[in-house]
């Protein structure tokens, strides 16, 4: 979902050097590209909320499928819901005018906004992929996450994001991914985005199984509002 092209930046396994280096950026474009054929052949559910202003406003559960291009296609909307409208404030209350909930139309342009911006980063090209990876800087550790493998660099998707990746050390994929970026092009509002990976145990593969989202987690501001995606993936399956 994000991600194919996110999660792909080093759907490699190689083994761990003696210090941390990056990928070939060869490499990175390659895994890219397994990654997207791997992930292809399955169907899986996704559960999608959308917080505005911490009050829960839309829940989706669908089941996807990734495209060629790396983009989500939703198969099938199993629930949708969205929640009532909070009670409104008194007439003439002055909060009306900095605190009145969002419109349905407002709700769905905030809903289809954020989801636009995960599948701009999840159908990134490989060779775009492979380009970042290059420029990246080896970074240390962070103690927080157990040795794991961390690259930094800008550029990833829009000129001025700014990505962290952090690699396990022992198979060199991909276990989390960190983009700092802008809600479109031209930079008004600020987003941050976040990936977990994991391996698909439920695979049945002599090889290693592929490694998937498993959780995807967003939020920007927009005017007065403050709107937070959470995604969550489950239920892989081979398809057709």
């Amino acid at each position: 979902m994000v991600v194919s092209a996110l999660f792909a930046v080093l759907a490699l396994v190689q083994p761990p050097p003696s210090e941390p280096t990056a990928p070939a950026p060869s490499d990175v474009a390659a895994g890219v590209a397994r990654g997207r054929e791997e992930l292809a052949r399955y169907v899986w559910r996704l559960k999608t909320d959308m917080k505005v202003n911490d009050s829960l406003r839309i829940s989706k559960v669908e089941d996807v499928h990734l495209g060629p291009d790396g983009r989500l296609v939703m198969q099938k909307t199993v629930r949708f819901e969205r929640k009532p409208q909070p009670t409104p404030l008194p007439y003439g209350d002055p909060r009306n005018r900095y605190e009145s909930p969002p419109s349905t139309e407002e709700e769905e342009r905030l809903f289809d906004g954020a989801r636009d911006l995960m599948q701009f980063y999840a159908s990134l090209s490989p060779e775009r992929v492979a380009a970042w990876s290059q420029k990246a800087d080896v970074m240390p550790h962070d103690p927080e996450r157990a040795g794991r493998v961390k690259l930094h660099g800008r550029g990833l998707g829009r000129p001025e994001d700014d990505a962290v990746v952090y690699l396990d050390p022992d198979t060199r994929t991909a276990v989390e991914i960190e983009v700092k970026t802008s809600v479109s092009a031209r930079i008004l509002q600020i987003a941050f985005l976040r990936v977990f990976f994991e391996p698909l145990k439920t695979a049945r593969t002599a090889d290693a199984p592929p490694i998937v989202p498993k959780k995807i987690f967003m939020n920007f501001d927009q005017g007065r509002r403050h709107v937070t995606l959470e995604m969550e993936t489950s239920d892989f399956r081979t398809w057709p």
